[in-house]
């Protein structure tokens, strides 16, 4: 890292040995994973998404080094915080509830500590840069933890009455939101993988979108460039939204360094 704080691997632009032909101008999106069994891992669904929209993706092991995070935040142009398993309820301030469900889909299949804690300490540095972020599915509900907000543990059992989260499903997007304006419509259909949800609100959030049982499907940061969080998984679901949605992201990159003007 240079006097100015930049990680010099960031001006590769800068020399043409081995480069020509190469476009060094591509946004870099960091992802975030887990630790399962001494093993990090994320699915390539993320970095598939990301690359079709025009940035490199990168990988992101989940460190606990508060210089290497500052080096990460400055090295990489945007951050997404991809899905996984649920946030332990301490971190939220509840306890835990029972392990089991009527649908027996309610035992916790918790994250580590310190993935939560890396990507805590990331989001700090990267909003202090006002760089672009989304979450997805745990993405999002960890937004919200990190916002001041809590989650449902299970939605089964705290709501009864929700319909099945583990499947496709319409949700409605609020007509004055920063989704529905990167989406252009008001009802689309999801696909969904979660049995946790939104509780209470982090500050500075907004609901931008509900699922008929009014379960919050996504958030916004207002006040923030970009920063969304959407519950359903994009990256695994083939459509114009999901396309929108990445290409949007990849383009408040471009829009910050100033790249969609040089293409224009």
């Amino acid at each position: 890292m240079d006097a100015q704080g930049r990680c010099p691997g960031r001006y590769l632009n800068s020399i043409n040995v081995g480069f020509k032909g190469i476009d060094m101008n591509k946004p870099i999106v960091g992802i975030t994973g887990d630790i399962v069994n001494d093993i990090c891992s994320v699915k390539i669904f993320y970095a598939n998404s990301i690359e079709k929209a025009g940035a490199c993706p990168i990988f992101l092991p989940p460190l606990s080094s508060k210089s290497l995070i500052k080096i990460i935040a400055r090295a990489i142009d945007a951050l997404l915080i991809s899905g996984g398993g649920d946030i332990p309820p301490k971190f939220y301030g509840n306890p835990p509830i029972s392990p089991f469900t009527k649908r027996g889909k309610g035992r916790l299949n918790l994250i580590s500590d310190k993935r939560f804690y890396f990507e805590k300490k990331l989001l700090k540095e990267i909003m202090t840069l006002k760089k672009p972020v989304i979450g997805i599915c745990y993405g999002m509900q960890f937004l919200n933890v990190f916002q001041g907000g809590t989650l449902y543990q299970d939605l089964a059992m705290q709501l009864p009455d929700s319909i099945n989260h583990k499947s496709e499903h319409k949700i409605k997007i609020y007509n004055k939101s920063k989704l529905y304006y990167i989406l252009s419509n008001d009802n689309i259909r999801v696909n969904s993988s979660h049995h946790q949800g939104l509780n209470k609100i982090g500050k500075g959030l907004m609901v931008s979108a509900y699922s008929q049982d009014n379960v919050i499907e996504a958030i916004e940061l207002k006040g923030y460039p970009y920063c969304l969080g959407v519950q359903w998984h994009p990256e695994r679901f083939s459509s114009v939204y999901s396309k929108k949605l990445f290409k949007s992201f990849v383009n408040a990159v471009k829009n910050k360094k100033g790249i969609l003007k040089n293409e224009s």
